[in-house]
């Protein structure tokens, strides 16, 4: 393997499923394995909406956590001091809130959406954006600096990929203690409800510990430095009892599994759990849940209608095209893991480098509104007679190379190249918020540029849903759902 050339591992991946699992998507199985279906692969979007609010709280917490929670933190708070710290931090984080607020209504109009004047209470939307990030700060003070010592650094929205178990997620924030322990949050903003020590919650936070011990300790499997891992609501927090049971990990382990042999295109057995908060509760998808179900057993015992038994025949299958296409986005990290499995890093990325797949050396020059500008040690400028990724309207992820860190580990942001012209790329990134970010994260570190990919999966499968379910209420009989049950 070690003689394996750059060109022909990307040959060789085009007959290996490249598929990687997402943390939510794995949190939504480990509830009910129906659930993930839904989404993949039959696109049912699930009721799923844009939460301003919420996501602008998010946003907020992402730049405040490294920089005025940390300077204001105090152990061992008192109960009648927590509301004057998260005053003091709110405060003290003026200036980003107005900055997300602003970049919030920038991104609505640019995004054709209904104006803010015209679709949004101004003055409401901001007041609900600070009420959910002071519940937050109140959550942490109470719950995590009334416990724990100041943290030596704070990192937010890290993209962490291992590839070895096919399992890819955002943590929303991680704290680097001394002696390399570090401790996991996941920020609950899109509700001020408890969270849910036995759902989604509690899988997607454990699913992101697994993938902070592969971060720090190359291996899910590797607890020695894990501090704690931390739900962050309103006003409160939920931590798991330590050590995390083995048999929570293994059934997150089997429910990973399940996802990966779904997005494969393989047919594993699903079995409904014994209380679903969807179909048990009359959720919103709980309809289409049922249809599926239905449909899905007629179709095996053959008494579908021909006509739409070859409807239904085709959108399965394009249906599956479409999740091999999802495998494609992931390709390029395959190949950079694969590299580095075999030759170690060092070597790996000298390889890489040598075909264009990576460009390394960069360094953070300066950002402006959304977008930031980097600059390379003009030694190692790419030969222009060589093929290259780096050019307008690709979409790349600027990896900050932390020392003793996975090289698909490490703190990064993802963006469009603008412009690129020697060694300056001007590279545009989601949002103010973003720039903020990289700034923050990455401004000391040598910078690595690898090709990345856009996954639109469930934007594609979504209308084949749409259609799935229009002819069913066309071709089929009413009384042939309708007379069907489903355990």
């Amino acid at each position: 393997m070690n003689n394996l050339t750059v060109r022909e591992l990307y040959k060789t991946m085009s007959k290996i499923r490249t598929h990687l699992v997402q943390s939510n998507e794995i949190a939504t199985t480990c509830v009910c394995p129906y659930l993930f279906k839904m989404s993949y692969p039959f696109g049912v979007s699930g009721g799923e909406r844009d939460y301003l609010a919420a996501n602008a709280a998010h946003d907020i917490m992402s730049l405040a956590l490294p920089t005025t929670v940390l300077d204001n933190w105090q152990q061992g708070v008192k109960k009648h001091e927590w509301e004057n710290i998260a005053r003091r931090i709110e405060k003290a984080s003026e200036s980003i809130i107005q900055k997300v607020i602003e970049n919030t209504k920038q991104k609505l109009k640019i995004e054709e959406k209904a104006s803010i004047s015209q679709g949004i209470d101004t003055n409401g939307f901001e007041y609900d954006v600070i009420y959910r990030f002071y519940g937050l700060l109140v959550g942490i003070v109470k719950r995590i600096m009334k416990n724990y010592e100041q943290p030596r650094r704070a990192i937010t929205e890290v993209t962490i990929s291992n590839v070895n178990t096919h399992h890819e997620g955002r943590l929303d924030a991680v704290l680097e203690f001394g002696n390399g322990q570090y401790a996991v949050i996941d920020w609950k903003t899109n509700n001020m409800n408890q969270a849910n020590s036995s759902g989604k919650d509690r899988w997607q936070l454990i699913s992101n510990i697994l993938l902070a011990n592969f971060r720090y300790a190359g291996n899910e499997d590797t607890w020695s430095r894990f501090r704690f891992g931390a739900v962050v609501y309103y006003q409160n927090a939920y931590l798991p009892d330590l050590p995390i049971q083995q048999n929570w990990i293994d059934k997150l382990k089997d429910d990973r599994k399940f996802a990966y042999e779904i997005l494969c295109g393989r047919r594993p057995n699903a079995q409904k759990p014994s209380f679903c908060p969807i179909c048990d509760k009359g959720g919103e998808s709980s309809s289409d849940c049922q249809f599926y179900r239905k449909d899905s057993r007629l179709a095996y015992e053959d008494k579908l209608p021909t006509k739409y038994a070859s409807i239904r025949r085709q959108l399965i299958k394009r249906r599956y095209l479409v999740l091999d296409e999802r495998a494609e986005t992931h390709k390029h990290k395959f190949v950079i893991q694969t590299m580095i499995n075999n030759l170690g890093e060092k070597l790996a990325l000298e390889e890489l480098e040598k075909y264009s797949i990576i460009h390394s050396d960069y360094k953070l020059h300066s950002i402006d509104k959304n977008s930031i500008t980097l600059l390379r040690n003009k030694n190692n400028v790419t030969n222009e007679n060589i093929v290259t990724f780096l050019e307008p309207r690709k979409v790349v992820r600027i990896i900050g190379k932390e020392a003793s860190i996975p090289l698909l580990g490490c703190v990064s942001e993802k963006g469009f190249i603008r412009d690129v012209e020697g060694s300056t790329l001007i590279i545009d990134l989601d949002g103010i918020p973003s720039a903020e970010r990289a700034k923050q994260q990455l401004s000391s570190l040598p910078l690595v540029i690898i090709p990345d990919e856009i996954n639109l999966t469930r934007r594609v499968l979504e209308p084949m849903h749409r259609f799935h379910k229009l002819a069913a209420d066309v071709m089929l009989p009413e009384e042939i759902l309708c007379n069907e049950t489903v355990a």
